[in-house]
């Protein structure tokens, strides 16, 4: 089996540049033809959009994820970041976030029917850049670990409950440690993310991570603090927040999740040749007028 996840698509439905500087519809537009040419026997069993898929978190940036995930040449299922509003969710992406009525709004749900259990979990907290697990999304989760038979098993989730070493982007995780320990109770479990624009792993209180890299830009890996002395003046006087406050246009990338034995699942990362430049790295930060 085999499950491609792409992240952070930042999809502005206005036509505008994101944070002034990425075309995000072409780069969507430019993953889903890269997908539509891939041989059949490349193609996954489905794919995971992990958080972040309309800039600002408006409907027609919405509107156009849907036209393009509808074009991808397998199903597609989502899950919210930062950037996203629940509501439009539950309005526009029925099929590609099958939830029940008992977590809503909360954007959970799973998939059982597979030779890999997949897992969707909502760290979204409404009017904040950092994630979180709320009592609500505790609750459910402890039901799924109860009915756990030790099939392997991806947990997806927007944001990483674990510090990265880019300042800017460890603005904590509510509630953590309980979600370390919930997923500890599942056999076989690798935690899937996004919001970090860059690929990384690590093993967080035992548990394999892996991070998606953008398919709309990819960060700067810089590990200053914002008042380090490394930090020039120009920089504080931009108001620099430190390491993983910056982005390259570059190449979108996915991860392939990969079966191996009936028992093992590995990770790959990949890139799309859009014909990136590479050009920045330029600030993630809002200008006058583009809320």
């Amino acid at each position: 089996m085999r499950i491609f996840q792409i992240s952070d698509t930042h999809v502005r439905g206005d036509g505008k540049l994101s944070f002034q500087k990425a075309d995000t519809i072409k780069l969507l537009t430019k993953t889903v033809e890269y997908f539509q040419k891939l041989e059949d026997f490349k193609l996954p069993e489905f794919f995971v959009v992990s958080g972040d898929l309309s800039e600002g978190g408006k409907r027609d940036g919405y509107e156009y994820v849907k036209k393009a995930l509808d074009a991808l040449p397998r199903p597609s299922y989502i899950l919210p970041g930062n950037h996203d509003k629940r509501d439009f969710f539950l309005d526009i992406f029925r099929n590609e976030a099958p939830i029940k009525e008992d977590i809503k709004p909360y954007i959970c749900y799973s998939l059982e029917d597979y030779p890999v259990r997949i897992i969707v979990v909502d760290t979204s907290i409404p009017e904040t850049h950092f994630g979180g697990l709320s009592k609500e999304v505790e609750k459910w989760l402890e039901t799924r670990a109860n009915e756990d038979e030790g099939k392997p098993t991806l947990v997806f989730t927007h944001h990483p409950p674990f510090d990265t070493g880019m300042t800017a982007m460890d603005e904590g995780f509510i509630n953590s440690d309980k979600f370390a320990k919930l997923l500890k109770r599942f056999k076989k479990c690798k935690l899937c993310l996004g919001h970090l624009h860059v690929s990384m792993s690590t093993v967080w209180e035992g548990i394999p991570c892996v991070v998606a890299p953008s398919i709309a830009m990819q960060m700067e890996v810089d590990f200053r603090d914002k008042d380090g002395k490394d930090v020039s003046k120009e920089e504080k006087e931009d108001n620099f927040k430190g390491g993983g406050d910056r982005f390259y246009l570059g190449n979108p990338g996915y991860l392939i999740h990969e079966l191996v034995n009936g028992n093992q699942i590995n990770s790959y990362v990949s890139t799309i040749p859009a014909g990136a430049d590479y050009s920045g790295p330029f600030p993630f930060k809002y200008y006058e007028g583009e809320h």
